[in-house]
């Protein structure tokens, strides 16, 4: 039943991907109403204007298409969680180590999921402006991408440590 899950959740993974990159219902569709938009969600950093000026360029019906890019980015947060939980249980012996790139990857999906929740209130009351929520989201958002940071670096280092422990041991 786990496997089922884990394929379940690749495919999910890999099906939410082209959605959001490839088609009229992700950033292919927004292009529509700003050539040069760009995720907020994939910022490092950004500022409450910037959430403003996204969603004034988007207009209207923009503004409705980056929400349902929002529900459909839950799911997208699901899966990922499921698929880097599978590959660290996959690979990853120790069970401390486990642990820790868990709490990691439940973070990143927790922050995740916190950033698209401010993001789709910030979306629903517009024009009205909530500049702390906006600081609060970009700060959330920042947060995401150090636990996702810190999960591929704490992956890289364990995978590789024994290897590199072996060759300067001998």
């Amino acid at each position: 039943m786990i496997r089922i899950v884990q394929y379940a959740a690749i495919a999910g993974f890999i099906l939410c991907l082209i959605i959001m990159y490839t088609t009229n219902s992700g950033i292919r569709g927004l292009r529509k109403y700003d050539a040069n938009f760009k995720l907020l969600e994939m910022r490092f950093h950004y500022t409450a204007d910037d959430v403003s000026g996204v969603f004034e360029k988007l207009g209207k019906d923009g503004r409705a298409l980056y929400r349902n890019f929002w529900i459909l980015d839950f799911f997208f947060i699901a899966c990922f969680l499921i698929v880097m939980l599978a590959i660290m249980n996959k690979v990853i012996i120790d069970s401390y180590a486990r642990n820790i790139l868990a709490i990691l990857a439940i973070s990143r999906a927790f922050f995740d999921i916190v950033e698209n929740g401010i993001l789709l209130y910030l979306s629903n009351i517009y024009p009205d402006r909530n500049n702390a929520l906006a600081t609060i989201c970009s700060w959330v958002t920042t947060c995401k991408f150090i636990s996702l940071y810190a999960w591929i670096l704490g992956f890289v280092a364990i995978t590789l440590y024994p290897v590199i422990n072996r060759k300067f041991s001998s």
